[in-house]
């Protein structure tokens, strides 16, 4: 599984996930003042960029089958 954006709207360009991202997988693009996901295939699925995201942009994302997979947090 991998990291994906669920809705870039919601994103609200806290930076936290680029902070607690211990892989390293986000990247804040300064012109739209929001994170991006810079390097999905480096993402473990600790899922920690998705339990601290405030405002629930985030999701995974099944390889084998591309389908976003949320969960009631």
């Amino acid at each position: 599984m991998s990291v994906v954006r669920i809705s870039m709207e919601n994103c609200i360009g806290c930076r936290k996930c680029v902070q607690i991202c211990p892989m390293d997988v986000f990247r804040f693009d300064t012109q739209i003042r929001k994170s991006v996901i810079a390097y999905p295939e480096d993402c473990q699925s600790c899922g920690q960029c998705y339990l601290n995201c405030p405002g629930h942009s985030l999701g995974f994302t099944d390889l084998v089958t591309s389908a976003a997979l949320t969960a009631v947090r």
